[in-house]
This record gives C-alpha cells, structure tokens and sequence, in this order.
C-alpha cells in the first residue's frame, strides 16, 4: 500500500510504503520529475526497487487528490 502526502514545498509529495500497516520505506516524488517522464515517453517507472508504477496514471491520481476541486 502507498501513502502519498504533501511536503511544504509545492509539487513535491512523500511516498510511503506499507505492508500489513507498518511503514517499510519513504521516498520523496517531485511531480516535474514525472512530468518530465511523460514527456520522455516512459509508461512505467519503478518505485522502491520493486513496484512499478504507471508514470501517466501516477500524474492523474496526484492531480484529481491534490489539485483538482
């Protein structure tokens, strides 16, 4: 499971991981980076070392959670 939450600069998220409820490992998303994937053409990017994740759906979720009304 991930927990994404906001850090206090703007577009910048942590990235939590849990399994079974206890954190395993954070690391910091900035949604340029991301955007700067989806100009390059990646699909996916790995996350943690072992989870792989959809560079455009990762952009839509952050949007509709964080941006959007």
């Amino acid at each position: 499971m991930f927990d994404i939450s906001p850090t206090e600069e703007v577009g910048d998220f942590e990235v939590k991981a849990k399994f079974m409820g206890v954190e395993m490992e954070k690391v910091p998303l900035h949604f340029q980076d991301l955007l700067q994937l989806q100009y390059e053409g990646v699909a996916v990017m790995k996350m943690f070392d072992k989870a792989k994740v959809n560079v455009n759906l990762l952009i839509f979720l952050l949007n509709k959670k964080f941006y959007g009304k």
